[in-house]
């Protein structure tokens, strides 16, 4: 079990950062009105910045606090995270402004591959034990 603590912590937390972005998600686009690209922009940053703080010290238990290494890590995880930010925004423009499909339905599915993907960059590369 031990073995995995890292993926199953990540797997909650990760269930809390999806919760934080679709839940962005639904106040910007159906309360707030704002356009689906815009709103899952910005959800996608909401989200983001949550995974950075829980993924550093609490999934991947990574304590360093030195200024290099903390910019160091949050660029390398923003830099990781915006490629799956705009596999985001161009699988909600395709499912939900051309397909007009359920956009809470495509946004969970969004953020299940975007999960598989940032999973794989933190554990393998961001916060890998050195």
């Amino acid at each position: 079990m031990a073995k995995y603590s890292d993926f199953l912590t990540y797997c909650v937390f990760g269930f809390l950062a999806t919760l934080v972005n679709m839940g962005s998600y639904h106040l910007l686009y159906d309360a707030a009105g704002i356009s689906n690209v815009i709103s899952t922009a910005l959800a996608w940053l909401a989200a983001v910045t949550f995974a950075f703080f829980t993924n550093k010290f609490i999934v991947f238990r990574n304590r360093g606090m030195k200024a290099s290494q903390v910019a160091r890590e949050l660029s390398m995880f923003y830099s990781a995270r915006f490629s799956t930010g705009v596999i985001d925004i161009v699988f909600m423009f395709i499912t939900v402004d051309v397909f007009s499909l359920s956009p809470l339905v495509c946004k969970f599915i969004s953020n299940l591959i975007q999960g598989i993907i940032n999973y794989l960059a933190g554990k393998l590369i961001i916060f890998r034990k050195r």
